[in-house]
């Protein structure tokens, strides 16, 4: 009978290392890691220390913080997997989880902060840092492509059956811009390509020479270039003005706003819902214009800012 007691203690404990020692196996170096499409990550059952695999996942990644503090390789990383069992947003559930909210985001393909709601799967890994797409698909995924890819290593991850690569930086978090579009406060590049050729402020008008203040800046481009939506939003002004010619204003969330001036076609309808980067219009030059380009505002609450401060530096 004591034998008996032993194991059924034991049972619950060899099946929690089991779950963990498979996937690690399967993972082997985090540099040279397979897919394990067949082998579910280990299940945190709740965030509590109650719970084995919770423990074991913060004791792997206490380890991984002590690593990247000396300046040493962190260990084989392992992925962990929870299931929401209430809403819960992202930095409360990152907290919880002792992990930059940056690793949760960018580990769960997620491009804008939000919350997680019931039943939702999240992935948790045991080293923090930053996975980056090996193919860019939205504007984060972007931005996040600009670093360097030798401060990283690939890492397959399963989701849904399907699998795919990313690049993961240990100890890696946000920048500022990738944070600032993550948080809602950065807006792309409204144009495939474009020259500043007049900036936001005071200057001298190209037209009636007099010294006034430019509400937005100039992207000079071919005319029938497409023009972007630089963040999703809603279409809540659009028609013909003796200055700004063809144009549409999107109203987005966070009090923000944007124009688009000179267009030769607009090809958004008023009150419709469009996603960042969805083709709204095409470079013109309607109205007052001395030649093709794009008028671009940002408003803040209606009052008129720098669109250049909520760009990424490397689109511009």
């Amino acid at each position: 009978m004591k034998g008996a007691s032993r194991i059924a203690v034991l049972g619950p404990v060899l099946t929690v290392l089991c779950a963990v020692l498979s996937f690690a196996q399967a993972a082997a170096s985090p540099r040279s890691a397979s897919p394990a499409s067949s082998r579910p990550y280990p299940e945190l059952g709740s965030l509590g220390q109650g719970d084995l695999i919770f423990r074991q996942h913060q004791e792997q990644l206490e380890l991984s913080y002590a690593a990247l503090q000396s300046g040493k390789p962190p260990p084989d990383m392992i992925i962990f997997s929870y299931k929401v069992s209430s809403e819960v947003d992202i930095f409360s559930l990152a907290a919880r989880l002792s992990l930059p909210y940056e690793t949760i985001a960018t580990l769960n393909r997620l491009d804008r902060s939000r919350s997680f709601m019931p039943g939702e799967v999240v992935l948790a890994p045991s080293v923090p840092g930053v996975f980056a797409p090996t193919g860019p698909g939205s504007d984060l995924d972007l931005l996040l492509s600009y670093r360097n890819p030798e401060d990283g290593y690939l890492v397959p991850v399963t989701r849904a059956g399907t699998g795919l690569k990313l690049r993961f930086y240990p100890g890696a978090r946000f920048t500022a811009e990738e944070r600032s579009l993550f948080l809602g406060m950065l807006m792309r590049f409204p144009l495939p390509s474009g020259v500043i050729s007049s900036g936001f402020g005071l200057r001298q008008h190209p037209i009636t020479g007099r010294l006034s203040k430019h509400n937005g800046i100039d992207l000079a481009a071919a005319s029938g270039t497409e023009v972007y939506a630089a963040r999703g939003g809603k279409v809540v002004e659009t028609g013909v003005d003796d200055i700004l010619g063809q144009y549409i204003v999107l109203e987005h969330d966070g009090g923000f706003s944007t124009v688009y001036g000179h267009l030769s076609a607009r090809l958004a309808r008023l009150n419709e819902e469009v996603e960042s980067g969805r083709i709204i219009g095409k470079v013109g030059s309607t109205g007052q214009s001395t030649g093709p380009h794009l008028h671009f505002e940002v408003r803040v609450r209606g009052d008129a800012r720098d669109p250049e401060t909520y760009m990424p530096r490397g689109k511009k």
